[in-house]
C-alpha cells in the first residue's frame, strides 16, 4: 500500500491540540475534581433478534482503575465495550465520556477522537506492512501531503523504549510473534493518546511468560493515569491487576466489587448462580496399545517456501489425550488442518487406525471417525446464517435417519437438534435460532456436540476452549476426557499450558513447523514448556523429559 498520498492527524498525545469529544481543560478538572468517573453508561440494552444481549446494564469506569469485566459466554461483557467503543448502537440507553453525552452517531472514529482504544481477541492489524505503516494508518487522510515519517518514527521509538517494547518499526507484522503483535496494538492505541484502553481476552494466545509482562504492562499504565478494562474469563488474572471487578450474567450487571474486598469464588458465584470448584487435574486412564491416530514426517506447506509443518511425527493411542503446545503461528493449526484434510501434505503419510489416509477427502476421514473441532469455529466449524439445528447435523445430513433417497428429513433433523441441546446445555431461543445469533460459548457447544455424535475414534480438538469462560471451559475438558475412558484417541492443539497440563497424558512442543520437545505427565513444569514454545531448548536440540522416548515412538 502507498501511503504517500496521505496525512496525518495529530496524535492524541500532543496537547496544544486537544480532539473534540474529550475531555479538556474545565471538563477534565470537574472529572478529576468530582466523582473521577472517565466513562459512564447508564441503562445499556442491544438485542440481536430474539436473543436479548444486554438488558439494561449500568456501568461507571474510573480514571486511573484497571476495571477487570467478567462473565459467563453470552453475559454481554464483548457487546457492552464494543458499544462504548461504536461498533455497536445500543437499542436505549446513554453514554456520558470525559463529561459529554454521546450521541446517536457514536463511532470507532469519535470513540478514537474521545481517547478510547479497543484491541479485540483477533488483531486489527494488516500482516504485510510493517510496524509503523500500521501504527499509523488509522490516523491518515487522503491527501497529497507525504506523511513526515521521520517525526513519526522518533516519536514512536520514543515511546518503544519507554514501554520496553522490542521490536524494529520497519518489521512486517506477519515476522513478529503473537507477543509482539499484541505489543503493537497497543503501541497504536498509546500513540492515538487513548486514556481508555479495552482489551478483549488480551492473553488468549500468549505464553505464560508473555501474559506476565502484558500484566505488567497493565499496571504501568494505570500507574500512569490510563483507564484499562479487562475482559477476561480468567480469575487469576483478573485478582492479579484489576483494581474492580465488574460481573456480567445473562446480559445484567450483577455487581462491581472492589477486588480487596472479594474472592475468585464470590465472583465465581455470581457468574453462575452457584458454587463452583473448578479442577486441578483429572486422573486419566493408562492408554491401551497400538494407534488409532499416526502421523509418519509430514511435511505441510507450499513448494519453494520454508514448510509450515516439517517433518512432524506422533503417534495418538487409544484413551490418549496427546498435547501439541505452541505459540500461535508455528505450524500447529496447518498440522490440525492437514490431519483432517482440509490442507494437502507435501510429503509424510498419515494413518487413521492403521490404514493410510494421507489421500482421502475430509468425507472419508469423517466416517473413518475421525472429528474436528476447529480453532476457528465461525470458518470451518459453523455456518452462521443456518439454524442452530441444521448446523449439528450438517456433516451428515446425506445419511439415514437425516436423509432418504436424497430428501431431508427435517422432523429427525429437530429430533436431533433438541437431544443435543438437553445433553450439552446449548442455550438457544430454540433450534431453530440462526446459529450467529448465539453466544461464542453456545457455538462451541454446538460444535462439540456434532464432534462427538455418533462413535468418534480420534478427536483432533484445536484451540477447543479459546474465549469460554470457566464453566464452559471445564465442561468441554470433561468431555474430551470422557471420550478418552471410552478408548477415544484425542490430539488437543492449545496455546493454553493450564488446559495441557490437566488434560494430556504427553505434550508435544511446537516450534517453527517443528517439534522440538516432549513430556510426560509427570514431567510437565510451565516454565519449561514456556520456555520451548519461544524456541528456546537445552542443549540446543530437542528436548526430551528424563525418562521420555524419542518424538513420535509408541511404547
Amino acid at each position: 500500500m502507498n501511503l504517500v498520498g496521505c496525512r496525518q492527524r495529530k496524535p492524541g498525545r500532543d496537547r496544544d491540540t486537544v480532539p473534540p469529544g474529550s475531555a479538556t481543560g474545565k471538563e477534565q478538572e470537574q472529572v478529576q475534581a468530582g466523582t473521577a468517573v472517565a466513562v459512564r453508561m447508564e441503562g445499556i440494552c442491544k438485542s440481536f433478534g430474539s436473543v436479548r444481549a444486554l438488558d439494561s446494564v449500568n456501568m461507571d469506569i474510573s480514571l486511573g482503575e484497571i476495571r477487570a469485566l467478567v462473565g459467563e459466554n453470552g453475559a454481554g461483557k464483548t457487546t457492552l465495550m464494543t458499544i462504548l467503543y461504536g461498533m455497536y448502537r445500543p437499542d436505549a440507553g446513554r453514554m456520558i465520556v470525559w463529561g459529554r453525552e454521546t450521541g446517536r452517531d457514536w463511532s470507532p472514529r469519535q470513540a478514537m477522537t474521545a481517547r478510547i482504544g479497543m484491541i479485540h481477541q483477533h488483531f486489527s492489524l494488516i500482516p504485510n506492512h510493517s510496524v509503523l505503516e500500521n501504527v499509523l494508518m488509522p490516523q491518515l487522510r487522503w491527501t497529497h501531503v507525504r506523511p513526515r515519517w521521520h517525526h513519526h518514527r522518533a516519536v514512536l521509538e520514543r515511546l518503544c523504549q519507554e514501554y520496553g517494547f522490542s521490536f524494529p518499526l520497519e518489521a512486517r507484522v506477519e515476522s513478529l510473534s503473537v507477543g509482539q503483535q499484541q505489543q503493537v496494538e497497543i503501541l497504536k492505541l498509546l500513540y492515538q493518546g487513548a486514556s481508555l484502553l479495552i482489551l478483549d481476552e488480551p492473553t488468549a494466545v500468549l505464553t505464560p511468560q508473555q501474559t506476565d509482562r502484558l500484566l505488567d504492562l497493565l499496571l504501568r499504565l494505570r500507574d500512569q493515569g490510563h483507564s484499562v478494562v479487562l475482559i477476561t474469563h480468567k480469575l487469576s488474572e483478573a485478582f492479579a491487576v484489576a483494581d474492580s471487578i465488574t460481573v456480567l450474567r445473562r446480559g445484567r450487571h450483577v455487581a462491581t466489587v472492589a477486588r480487596r474486598d472479594t474472592n475468585p469464588r464470590e465472583i465465581a458465584f455470581m457468574m453462575v448462580e452457584r458454587e463452583w470448584s473448578p479442577a486441578s487435574g483429572w486422573e486419566l486412564r493408562a492408554p491401551e496399545p497400538g494407534s488409532l491416530l499416526e502421523v509418519r514426517d509430514l511435511v505441510v506447506g507450499e513448494e519453494h517456501r520454508r514448510p509450515a509443518v516439517d517433518r512432524v511425527s506422533l503417534v495418538v493411542r487409544p484413551g490418549e489425550i496427546v498435547g501439541v503446545a505452541g505459540v500461535a503461528g508455528n505450524g500447529q493449526t496447518e498440522l490440525a488442518e492437514a490431519l483432517v484434510g482440509i490442507r494437502r501434505c507435501r510429503a509424510g503419510r498419515i494413518l487413521i487406525a492403521g490404514r493410510d489416509a494421507t489421500s482421502w477427502t475430509i468425507a472419508q476421514r469423517l466416517r473413518a471417525g475421525l472429528r474436528f473441532i476447529p480453532e476457528d469455529r465461525h470458518l470451518h466449524g459453523m455456518v452462521g446464517e443456518l439454524s442452530l439445528a441444521e448446523n449439528l447435523v450438517i456433516d451428515r445430513c446425506d445419511l439415514p435417519p437425516f436423509s432418504v433417497r436424497g430428501v431431508l428429513r427435517h422432523r429427525a433433523v429437530r429430533q436431533a437438534a433438541a437431544e443435543a441441546v438437553q445433553h450439552y446445555g446449548i442455550r438457544a431461543p430454540s433450534p431453530e435460532t440462526p446459529m450467529v445469533n448465539l453466544s461464542g460459548g453456545n457455538q462451541q457447544r454446538a460444535v462439540l456436540a456434532r464432534a462427538l455424535a455418533g462413535s468418534p475414534r480420534v478427536i483432533v480438538a484445536c484451540q477447543p476452549t479459546r474465549g469460554l469462560d470457566f464453566a464452559a471451559t471445564e465442561y468441554v475438558r470433561a468431555q474430551l476426557v470422557r471420550c478418552a475412558a471410552r478408548g477415544v484417541g484425542v490430539l488437543v492443539v492449545s496455546s493454553e499450558l493450564e488446559e495441557l497440563m490437566q488434560l494430556c497424558h504427553r505434550i508435544l512442543v511446537i516450534y517453527r513447523g517443528q517439534v522440538i520437545g516432549e513430556l510426560s505427565r509427570h514431567e510437565f513444569d510451565a516454565g519449561t514448556i514456556g520456555l520451548l514454545m519461544t524456541g528456546q531448548v537445552p542443549d540446543g536440540g530437542r528436548y526430551h523429559g528424563q525418562g521420555t522416548r524419542d518424538l513420535g515412538q509408541p511404547a
